[in-house]
């Protein structure tokens, strides 16, 4: 795994609070998107367990899921966007106290900023995993002949390998299609 230089809360980097609001805004945007796909994921997850069930009880058990999975990792978004925030205010609150309580916040606060980058490396790699799993689970159990094809292998896998050759597949795709505009539009 690749390392990455440790980054200062934005606080600390710049007093500009119009800077402050675009990268709390970068942030956020891309926590959004993160959390979408997460979400469109678990839907997913939740109607294929329910899709041979009359419509009703499809609509009741997504729904419900749906809300579930809004509130969780729209809350789980919220902590890792402040993570850091948090981190910064336990070390600034270390030096109002003396003793085992400063070096308690000191470390606790340390700790929040030290681990953000870590955790959202880490959400990052199962994020991706659980995509690939799940979208090669859409394809192999929906399409007769990948079903067919894969069906010797242990499921996990198979979806695995499904999903990492559509998504391969899919970004070869994309990149000849801009690769394909950009010509275009420089022949022009």
């Amino acid at each position: 795994m690749q390392k990455h230089p440790a980054e200062s809360p934005a606080a600390r980097v710049t007093a500009d609070s119009a800077e402050l609001l675009t990268r709390e805004k970068k942030k956020i945007r891309s926590a959004v998107r993160t959390d979408f796909i997460l979400s469109i994921e678990i839907i997913m997850i939740a109607l294929g367990t329910v899709v041979d069930q009359p419509v009703t009880m499809q609509v009741v058990v997504v729904s419900f899921i749906a809300i579930l999975a809004t509130v969780g990792v729209y809350g789980l978004v919220a902590v890792l966007v402040r993570m850091d925030d948090a981190g910064l205010f336990l070390i600034e609150q270390s030096t109002r106290f003396v003793g085992m309580i400063a070096q308690g916040l000191r470390l606790a606060g340390t700790l929040l900023v030290a681990a953000l980058p870590r955790v959202i490396r880490l959400l990052g790699v199962i994020g991706t995993i659980a995509m690939l799993l799940v979208g090669g689970g859409m394809f192999t159990h929906n399409i007769t002949m990948i079903h067919h094809l894969v069906e010797p292998f242990p499921t996990l896998p198979a979806d695995f390998v499904v999903g990492l050759v559509v998504g391969v597949a899919v970004l070869i795709m994309e990149r000849l299609a801009v690769s394909i505009l950009r010509l275009e539009k420089s022949s022009e």
